[in-house]
C-alpha cells in the first residue's frame, strides 16, 4: 500500500515525465540533425593533401583533409583560454556555438612558404606533440576577417613573402563528429523511453 507521499510523488512523475522526454528527444534530434551529416561526410576518411593541392582544393565550403609534407612551425604555437575566434565557423550547431575553452593555434608550412595553414587544434598542445602528427580536420580558405585579425596581431609578418593562406580546424572530423552523434543518440533514446514510460503508466492508470 502506498503512502500518501509515495503518492504524491508518483503523480509529480507523471506529470513532469512527458515534459522532460519530449525535452530530451527533441534535444537529441537536433544534435543528430547537425552531426549525422558530418559522419556521413567523414566515415570515408580525410583527403590526403600536399600543401599545394590543399591550396588548390580549399573554398568557402569545407574539405575534410590531411595535409602531409609540410612542417609545424613550432615558434608560433599559441596556446589561448576563452571563446575561441573560429569555434562559431566550425561548430556543430548548438554544441560548441558559445563554449569557453582552451586551445592551441599554430601555422603550418614548408621550408619555401608558399603555402600557410593556420591550425586551431583543441587542448593545451605543446610542440613534442605535433610532430608526431599531420594536420587532420576541416580545411577553408582562409577568411577576410581571420587574415586582419592575425595581421594586426602581427602574426602574419613572418610570412611577408606569403600569398596563399588556409585555415584548419584540426579538432573537427570524424571523431568529433561521432562523439556528439553518440550524445544526441543518447538524448533521444531517453527522450522515447520516458514518454513510453509515461504512456505506460497513463494505460495502466
Amino acid at each position: 500500500m502506498l503512502t500518501d507521499k509515495q503518492l504524491a510523488a508518483r503523480r509529480d512523475l507523471q506529470r513532469w515525465l512527458p515534459w522532460m522526454g519530449l525535452i530530451l528527444l527533441a534535444f537529441g534530434l537536433y544534435i543528430s540533425a547537425f552531426l549525422l551529416p558530418d559522419l556521413v561526410e567523414t566515415a570515408a576518411g580525410p583527403q590526403q593533401l600536399t600543401l599545394d593541392e590543399a591550396a588548390n582544393v580549399a573554398s568557402a565550403t569545407r574539405t575534410y583533409a590531411r595535409i602531409e609534407g609540410g612542417a609545424w612551425d613550432c615558434a608560433t604555437l599559441q596556446q589561448v583560454q576563452g571563446l575561441s575566434a573560429t569555434s562559431i565557423r566550425y561548430g556543430f550547431g548548438p554544441l560548441n556555438e558559445r563554449e569557453e575553452t582552451k586551445y592551441t593555434e599554430v601555422f603550418f608550412t614548408d621550408n619555401a612558404r608558399d603555402v600557410v595553414v593556420f591550425v586551431t587544434l583543441s587542448g593545451d598542445v605543446q610542440c613534442d606533440d605535433l610532430t608526431r602528427q599531420w594536420p587532420t580536420g576541416y580545411l577553408y580558405r582562409m577568411s577576410d576577417g581571420t587574415r586582419q585579425a592575425l595581421t594586426n596581431e602581427a602574426r602574419l609578418a613572418r610570412y611577408f613573402t606569403t600569398d596563399t593562406f588556409l585555415e584548419f580546424c584540426g579538432y573537427c572530423g570524424r571523431e568529433n563528429s561521432l562523439i556528439g552523434a553518440g550524445f544526441g543518440l543518447v538524448f533521444t533514446v531517453a527522450g522515447m523511453a520516458m514518454l513510453f514510460f509515461w504512456w505506460r503508466g497513463r494505460q495502466r492508470g
